[in-house]
């Protein structure tokens, strides 16, 4: 496989950095997964050891790839941090006593290749740019919707970083100034009224006043929800569409301020979209002004779990 001009094509590591688990592949220039893995990140163990396992599984990787010269490497990891730097710089609660840590430095000593790192929702908003919803749309909003809500804006083809690299913080935008205490200081944030924990608590909500018995508690997931949803049951379904109304609250503030021309769901809750989408978009349409309803869409992720390694290999290709 060759690239323009006969030069050879890129090939990139990708590393989707999560609390839980850590995902890594061998990823082409044209966006195909060569070779993929996942460890279980343990983030008490540190980041130097981490970063031992993740490297060594990179290059196991490469092998089974049957690639060699790797281009880059790119990090998706929670926040905050510095891209600058490539520093994790406080990123809690998802990865503690790694604060300070330096992980594009630490990955390159170990891989001799250059390493690049963002905000794993900025690099979810790349990869839809690049192979997603957002292909050849320059104004763009990614939500990802989970344990919490992480976010990436594309103003004019571009990430926005702000002035510390953590521009994007929209799940802690309040629809409530009277809601409850978010972890973030902040009161009412999106995030307490359309993450998992909030569907779960929605959901139990629903059920009793139809009168339902509730199910164990560890039996209430999100997908449990979504399979109810579709087997048609209404609480389910009612708890899907109050949550994109919740989402929509927020959408039409993200819409004044930056005039996308897109808006996707992307994450777990996203899954849900066929019952959540036609609640969002109308609470959304209410509130906006009419210049801003042109051209605007709302629509769910096609890319599903391939998208933080996507997002990460996309942040590699584009290095220097």
């Amino acid at each position: 496989m060759t690239a323009d001009r006969g030069e050879p094509a890129r090939v990139v590591w990708a590393i989707d950095l999560g609390g839980t688990n850590t995902k890594l592949g061998v990823v082409s220039a044209d966006g195909r997964i060569l070779a993929q893995a996942a460890f279980p990140t343990r983030p008490p163990r540190g980041g130097d050891d981490w970063a031992n396992e993740a490297a060594a599984a990179l290059r196991g990787l490469a092998q089974q790839a049957r690639v060699a010269g790797i281009h880059a490497l790119g990090i998706g990891a929670p926040g905050p941090l510095s891209v600058r730097q490539g520093v994790l710089t406080n990123p809690l609660p998802n990865l503690p006593g790694w604060q300070g840590y330096p992980i594009c430095a630490a990955l390159t000593a170990r891989l001799g290749a250059p390493a690049r790192l963002d905000n794993d929702a900025n690099v979810a908003a790349l990869a839809e740019h690049w192979l997603g919803a957002g292909r050849g749309v320059d104004n763009l909003i990614v939500l990802t919707l989970g344990t919490g809500i992480g976010s990436g804006i594309i103003a004019e083809g571009r990430l926005l970083h702000g002035f510390s690299d953590n521009a994007g913080e929209l799940g802690h935008c309040s629809i409530n100034y009277r809601g409850p205490r978010c972890v973030c200081g902040n009161r009412g944030c999106i995030e307490l009224y359309a993450s998992t924990d909030a569907l779960v608590r929605r959901y139990r909500t629903n059920r009793r006043r139809a009168g339902r018995p509730l199910p164990p508690r560890a039996d209430i997931t999100p997908y449990a929800i979504y399979r109810a949803a579709q087997a048609g049951e209404a609480a389910a379904q009612e708890t899907f569409a109050q949550t994109g109304r919740f989402l929509g609250m927020a959408i039409a503030s993200f819409v004044h301020a930056f005039n996308p021309e897109l808006v996707v769901l992307a994450g777990g809750v996203a899954q849900a979209a066929e019952f959540m989408l036609a609640a969002t978009r109308e609470v959304v349409f209410d509130r906006i002004y009419p210049d801003h309803k042109v051209g605007l869409r709302i629509e769910a992720s096609p890319l599903g779990e391939a998208m933080g390694l996507l997002g990460a290999a996309r942040l590699a290709l584009t290095a220097p």
